[in-house]
């Protein structure tokens, strides 16, 4: 269901916003084995221990967490552009990024994890 072209603007506006804050499973992208993560920076949300990581071979701020198999769920995207987006890619923990502002939390962290390794990349 979505919102037809001849909707009002203010509308449409609304409705992307609103679908852009929604943690979106991805299917087409597996990721990767969390030993192979070089992990940047870690996080406790909603009382689980969160790492943020990148990977050479698929360039992404992966985000998995620390006490579960497979601890990969998801990465996010739109970092440069500050547009940032949630993607998850082990739909099993998707519930669990919906609950409270897990997904704001994940987003707000991982941008500061970006900007830390930006900082430490440019000297």
């Amino acid at each position: 269901m979505g919102v037809r072209r001849t909707a009002p603007h203010r509308l449409r506006f609304a409705y992307a916003r609103a679908l852009a804050e929604i943690p979106l499973p991805v299917r087409s992208i597996s990721a990767p084995a969390e030993e192979a993560l070089t992990v940047l920076g870690q996080a406790e949300i909603g009382g689980r221990p969160i790492r943020f990581g990148t990977l050479t071979e698929a360039p992404r701020l992966w985000v998995a967490f620390a006490d579960t198999s497979p601890p990969v769920f998801g990465y996010l995207s739109g970092l440069v552009g500050e547009r940032l987006s949630l993607q998850v890619t082990e739909t099993a923990h998707l519930p669990w990024t919906r609950e409270a502002d897990h997904t704001e939390q994940l987003k707000s962290h991982g941008l500061e994890v970006w900007r830390a390794a930006q900082r430490w990349c440019e000297g």
